[in-house]
């Protein structure tokens, strides 16, 4: 679920391709660094398919994870019941409208593709500044600040100059 190669990783970290010592734990880093941007984005920067269940009531509602590029299925959760995802409209910003027929109505599980095709510009970026902010706490080369006894962080897991090439978040809609 990364934006972010295990190889542009080590670059970006200064570590031999050839060297697979830190891989597993680098990895984790890029899936983190790709769920905090997207936490921070409200949005979805790495396409991928999501399943999620919404309670209907109605020719209306919104999924979550945004923005969607595809509605693979709709099936009732209790029924079973398949619904012709073809008389249904789903929009960018998650809106799904019934575009004929009857409303929908109860326990739905909705399967959907969402984020974009590529990475926008400055997210690659982004992930890979998180990643090496992540990299230097955990190995005390960021530094801190020492204030007497009391011990500074150095910062966040977004630092400014990554949350700064992401551009402000998307407003969220409830």
């Amino acid at each position: 679920m990364a934006i972010v190669t295990l190889a542009e990783a080590k670059k970006q970290l200064n570590i031999d391709l050839n060297d697979t010592d830190d891989d597993t734990e680098l990895m984790l880093y890029a899936d983190a660094a790709t769920s905090a941007l997207e936490e921070h984005k409200h949005q979805v920067i790495e396409r991928r398919e999501f399943t999620e269940q919404v309670t209907a009531g109605g020719s209306v509602l919104r999924l979550s994870h945004t923005p969607v590029v595809d509605l693979v299925s709709v099936v009732g959760v209790d029924s079973g019941q398949e619904w012709d995802t073809a008389r249904l409209r789903v929009s960018p910003s998650g809106l799904v409208r019934v575009l004929s027929g009857p409303a929908l109505a109860g326990a739905l599980e909705f399967t959907y593709t969402a984020g974009p095709a590529a990475p926008r510009p400055g997210e690659k970026l982004a992930a890979l500044i998180v990643i090496q902010h992540l990299w230097e706490t955990q190995r005390g080369r960021a530094g801190a600040v020492y204030a007497g006894d009391v011990v500074v962080p150095a910062g966040y897991a977004i630092p400014n100059r990554a949350a700064e090439l992401l551009g402000a978040p998307t407003p969220v809609v409830a």
